[in-house]
């Protein structure tokens, strides 16, 4: 593709990162509602939605995922048959495919791409996944522009489904960091623990994985009085419990549910 002309719909973090690695090689359309323009902004800042979309050959929106769809429902009607849709947006699967749906039987193509990690680590290396039908085109011209993407096939939500997987991992995660770290603190014992976090998660293996699920099931009802102990102590320490709670919550179900089988490993 030569000289391509881009849409850039949404100019917050992601957008000018974007931006600013593809103005001057592109012809480049900016968007945002919230950024008029006139003002500063690498590419050209445009008024609308359909200024923006109007006969690009790719459309990359980066709005929030609550605006996903009004985004691509305003840009339907100025799409030029062909063009490629891609929305990075964080989205639940449900969300991605009602956009496909609202806008392929016009002619567009529908990605769905999944940023991966944090964009301003990274800039336009930052890995993000794309499905759909039309994934390996997408990932070509973004290759092209220094753009890491791998394309995955699939539908579009496949690609936001495993983001969001990763979310529950690892946002839960900093949830947890946070909590414990507070009730350390709290119990002047933040050094301590510290370490003890940093030994525990360099020693995390796929072993230690397998023990972590695997015992929840086996020794589920011991765990749940240990949590509701857990419990207490950050009730006593004035911290706020709503991890341990949800962990609690969480192992009194696996008694009775069973935790998930590891690949190949099923207990």
């Amino acid at each position: 593709m030569q000289d391509p002309q881009v849409a850039l719909l949404g100019y917050g973090e992601v957008g000018r990162i974007l931006a600013a690695g593809l103005a001057g090689r592109v012809r480049l359309r900016v968007y945002d509602p919230a950024c008029p323009p006139g003002g500063p902004a690498s590419g050209e800042l445009v008024a609308s939605n359909a200024a923006a979309v109007r006969g690009a050959d790719v459309v990359i929106a980066v709005t929030t995922g609550a605006d996903s769809l009004t985004a691509g429902t305003e840009s339907l009607p100025h799409l030029k048959p062909g063009a490629l849709y891609a929305d990075l947006s964080t989205g639940a699967p449900g969300d991605k495919r009602r956009l496909a749906e609202v806008l392929e039987p016009g002619g567009a193509a529908v990605v769905d791409g999944a940023i991966m990690a944090p964009i301003p680590l990274r800039g336009l290396a930052t890995p993000v996944l794309a499905s759909g039908e039309q994934a390996e085109r997408f990932a070509a011209f973004a290759g092209a522009y220094g753009v890491t993407v791998t394309a995955i096939g699939g539908a579009p939500g496949d690609a936001a489904a495993r983001k969001l997987l990763r979310s529950v991992l690892v946002k839960g995660l900093s949830a947890l960091l946070i909590e414990s770290r507070r009730a350390a603190e709290a119990a002047g014992l933040g050094e301590w623990f510290w370490g003890h976090l940093l030994e525990t998660v360099q020693n995390a293996d796929e072993a230690f994985m397998v023990r972590l699920l695997q015992g929840a099931g086996q020794h589920g009802v011991r765990r749940v009085h240990e949590m509701e102990a857990a419990t207490r102590m950050l009730t006593e320490l004035g911290v706020p419990a709503t991890m341990t709670e949800a962990t609690t919550a969480t192992l009194d179900h696996a008694t009775r549910a069973g935790v998930p089988p590891t690949p190949d490993k099923a207990p």
